[in-house]
């Protein structure tokens, strides 16, 4: 029994060497945040948390692969800078997604509200997508930071790294270890966000007894802070609102050729227009907008 000892001993030490490689070599790949489309985004600011979604392996027009994480299944989670506070909301196992040819390719999780997903303009061809780091409850989920900074971390571990019950939202740990996302093992990036706005548009239509009806399907086009062209089109009540949105300058057009009679930028009357623009800052009341046409069918 005694000549057995050392073997097995010797293999249990062998064992745990490998296990400390594992865990010191750390994991390959990066992530990033960005817009649903894959898009880069200046400064890694958003205007909401709605916004954010998480993407990894090659950035815009890289090469497939570059960077990608190794393939498998994935938690994700969202922080402050330092990990102390986590902000996700639902549990763990809600937060998962799939890896496959070094891009997120399907969006796993389960137990709570879903993720959206996106699909990812760089690498369409392997079925690349974007997950959008809070789920369907927005702005709900995730919790927005109490720091002034409005700063965030996101995290992502492999399923077989996570300490913890994914069934949980929260899993204390310690040691380098964040709510059950062991920081050796795991990416991260940071990002931030700024104050935000909604755009509400309305659009009416002066009938020949004085009396206003909707606007329906109408487009209206937002120019945003970097130029570009966003089309929207109003509801049954003949109205868009858009919400997200960065301080900053913004227009806001229709058809150029439409009969405008009246133009009301938050109750106050201003000359008839198609386009309008402003500049928004933080603190100031949300824009909302209200074109008046003629019924010209009506005429």
């Amino acid at each position: 029994m005694k000549r057995c000892v050392r073997p097995l001993l010797a293999l249990a030490l062998l064992a745990g060497v490998h296990n400390l490689e594992a865990q010191t070599k750390g994991l390959t790949g990066a992530i990033f945040t960005t817009l649903s489309d894959g898009s880069a985004v200046n400064a890694n600011q958003y205007g909401s948390s709605c916004a954010v979604y998480l993407d990894g392996g090659p950035g815009p027009h890289a090469p497939a692969k570059a960077a990608g994480l190794p393939d498998g299944d994935y938690y994700f989670q969202v922080t402050n800078p330092n990990g102390s506070l986590l902000f996700s909301t639902d549990p763990v196992s809600n937060r998962q997604m799939r890896v496959a040819n070094g891009v997120f390719v399907a969006y796993t999780g389960f137990g709570g509200p879903p993720h959206l997903t996106g699909s990812n303009q760089d690498h369409p061809e392997l079925g690349a997508i974007t997950i959008s780091l809070a789920n369907t409850t927005c702005p709900s989920d995730f919790l927005l930071s109490p720091e002034a900074s409005r700063a965030y971390k996101v995290w992502v571990t492999p399923v077989a790294s996570f300490l913890g019950n994914p069934s949980l939202v929260d899993n204390p740990c310690s040691g380098g270890c964040f709510h059950g996302f062991v920081a050796s093992t795991s990416k991260t990036d940071n990002f931030t966000l700024g104050p935000s706005f909604c755009l509400t548009v309305q659009k009416q239509f002066l009938e020949n007894d004085g009396s206003l009806i909707p606007g329906v399907a109408w487009e209206f086009d937002v120019t945003d802070t970097v130029g570009v062209v966003n089309p929207h089109f109003t509801d049954d009540s003949g109205l868009v609102k858009v919400c997200g949105l960065t301080a900053g300058a913004y227009t806001v057009a229709e058809d150029p050729y439409a009969s405008v009679v009246g133009l009301v930028v938050n109750g106050v009357s201003l000359p008839p227009s198609t386009i309008y623009s402003f500049t928004w800052k933080d603190k100031q009341p949300d824009p909302v907008i209200l074109f008046v046409n003629l019924d010209l069918i009506a005429q």
